[in-house]
């Protein structure tokens, strides 16, 4: 009987499609992975942000950098305010003044006093320009008259008055300036008051003098001079000048 192949019952690892579907199983080894291993991964390497980023042990504290003066006022704390007769700060270039005065003087070889008053305007803390009236306080004894009875002299003057600043700090200044009008004398009885003779009298008295500023609305004025009287002729003293020593309150904007 002839013989015939059996197709069916063949050994699978003799066929030869069988042999190509597990060779590449049983022979070709596990790819390797193409990534680097764990180790070197894990160890991130440093950005350029970060490397750039300056270390804690080097930054400054914020106590050092911050500035002294921005600190603000305790609580309940407010700044210092200045009463309203204290006057305006800074002071206008333009300020008024006035007070009384005292003037030390000779008058006919005696001591005579006068007291007056004397107040103006002050420009730039350097120029003032004012007005004074002065009256005497002790009228002196004027010699024998020509009637025979004893007699006394008063005289009173004022006029504009006009000093600046040649030399001037914050607290003291020295001044050079004077006084320049007229006046009127009075030969009296020193029984009853009446004049027996007047005449009037223009008046020039230059002066040098000190200020010193006491308060902001108070300044002193200390000043020496001499009065120049010229007179028209009477039976009173020829000569009504004299030294002169000034003492002043000023009260004003300083």
């Amino acid at each position: 009987m002839p013989t015939t192949s059996t197709p069916a019952t063949s050994s699978p690892a003799t066929s030869p499609d069988a042999t190509t579907d597990v060779t590449p199983a049983t022979s070709s080894p596990p790819a390797e992975p193409t990534t680097s291993s764990p180790a070197v991964v894990a160890e991130p390497q440093p950005s350029p942000v970060d490397a750039a980023e300056p270390q804690p042990a080097t930054s400054p504290s914020p106590a050092s950098t911050a500035p002294t003066t921005s600190s603000p006022p305790p609580a309940g704390s407010s700044p210092p305010t200045r009463p309203r007769w204290w006057g305006p700060d800074p002071r206008p270039k333009v300020s008024g003044y006035g007070g009384p005065a005292l003037r030390l003087s000779g008058l006919n070889g005696a001591f005579a006093a006068f007291v007056g008053l004397e107040g103006g305007i002050n420009i730039l803390q350097r120029l003032t320009i004012g007005a004074s009236l002065q009256w005497l306080l002790n009228p002196v004894e004027a010699g024998p008259f020509a009637r025979g009875a004893a007699t006394r002299i008063n005289i009173n003057y004022g006029g504009l008055v006009v000093d600046v600043a040649y030399v001037r700090g914050k607290r003291v200044a020295g001044t050079l300036g004077g006084l320049l009008g007229g006046g009127g004398g009075c030969v009296q009885n020193p029984e009853n008051g009446r004049c027996a003779d007047k005449t009037a009298f223009f008046v020039g008295e230059p002066r040098a003098g000190l200020r010193v500023v006491l308060a902001p609305i108070v300044r002193l004025h200390l000043a020496l001079g001499y009065r120049f009287v010229a007179a028209r002729t009477w039976t009173g003293p020829a000569n009504l000048g004299g030294p002169v020593g000034t003492v002043m309150l000023e009260f004003g904007w300083f």
